[in-house]
């Protein structure tokens, strides 16, 4: 049996959702995936059932009132994890060596695989940085761009959850997002949450990196003005939220399952949750964190910018009823038939 090692961010949990849909499609063609994660995301992957070792730092950016905070000391935060990472990854490769390495913005595997002539691919969207704001954090992210620009360039396969046109070595498979599994009435029975009304989502991170949007949301809720509507919140790892028709529901796994059933998802700008929302046709408000540069490439694509969350009643209004068509997106499927051709 070909066994593949991959590497999965442990920053937030939208990596690891759509590496669990990439996993799934490779285990059904009997291939073994052992997954390299950490913190939240390696607790995710063990809850859908994954071999999972818990060797992966990544460091969360400073979030403070809804801004991106002192990136230089994120960016050597981040290289200090990225080292003691390799380390771990060194030892994995040692033990068991895999027929490929993939990394889905899990650098450390795939570097390692580059260097000692593995099979490997990354997996990203990220394909320039813009994080640094102080002339400190330029010169560090300066000489990160550097790295990342010859890594990008030198693996074998880059592999783009997104639309575009292939060349050299990337290729782009569409959005790779988790397929819906239930209802809006088996949603709503699971979740004890009222039927009938318009459902507003609040869908978090997982990491926190959402929060401030939580007071926002009730206030916007409260300002449309909707007959009926209320406020699931999940994702949250915070305090509970208790406010009147608001129902927090804690960590969600499944959590494509509520964004096809709300009539209106509310998040942070990060890629998976926009797919997820895009792929059951919901209404998405992606309102970014200030100063994380790729949640604003992600809100600006959508018409959105941070401040949004000051105007959410508005946009509540503006969107909610507005369902697109579901679109069938084959990006784990296709991601899976990369891989495969790789083993």
């Amino acid at each position: 049996m070909k066994r593949v090692l991959y590497g999965v961010s442990p920053i937030g949990l939208g990596h690891a959702t759509r590496s669990s849909a990439v996993g799934a499609e490779l285990l059904s063609r009997g291939v073994q995936v052992v997954f390299a994660s950490g913190g939240e995301a390696a607790e995710y992957l063990e809850g859908q059932g994954f071999a999972t070792e818990r060797v992966v730092e990544g460091a969360v950016p400073a979030i403070a009132g809804g801004e991106m905070k002192r990136a230089s000391f994120w960016y050597v935060r981040y290289w200090w994890g990225y080292r003691k990472t390799k380390k771990r990854m060194g030892a994995l490769l040692d033990r068991s060596p895999p027929d490929l390495v993939v990394g889905d913005e899990e650098f450390a595997g795939v570097s390692l695989a580059m260097e000692r002539g593995l099979r490997h691919a990354l997996v990203t969207d990220e394909l320039e940085l813009g994080f640094a704001r102080s002339a400190a954090a330029r010169a560090i992210e300066s000489r990160v761009s550097r790295w990342y620009t010859r890594l990008l360039s030198e693996a074998s396969v880059v592999i783009i959850p997104d639309f575009g046109e292939d060349s050299a070595n990337r290729r782009h498979t569409g959005p790779i997002v988790r397929r819906v599994t239930k209802t809006r009435r088996e949603v709503e029975e699971e979740f004890g949450l009222p039927k009938g009304g318009p459902m507003v989502l609040l869908s978090l991170s997982g990491s926190g990196a959402g929060l401030h949007l939580l007071d926002a949301a009730e206030r916007g809720v409260k300002g449309a003005g909707l007959q009926g509507a209320f406020l699931a919140v999940s994702g949250n790892r915070g305090a509970r939220a208790r406010g009147e028709r608001v129902f927090d529901l804690g960590v969600v796994e499944d959590n494509q399952n509520l964004v096809a059933a709300a009539d209106i998802v509310i998040s942070a700008a990060g890629k998976s949750t926009i797919d997820e929302a895009a792929s059951a046709g919901t209404p998405i408000v992606a309102i970014p964190i200030r100063n994380h540069a790729e949640q604003e490439r992600n809100a600006a694509a959508l018409g959105y910018v941070a401040g949004d969350e000051d105007r959410l009643g508005e946009l509540i209004r503006d969107r909610i009823g507005k369902r697109g068509s579901p679109r069938t997106y084959g990006g784990a499927e296709e991601a899976s038939r990369i891989l495969l051709s790789m083993l």
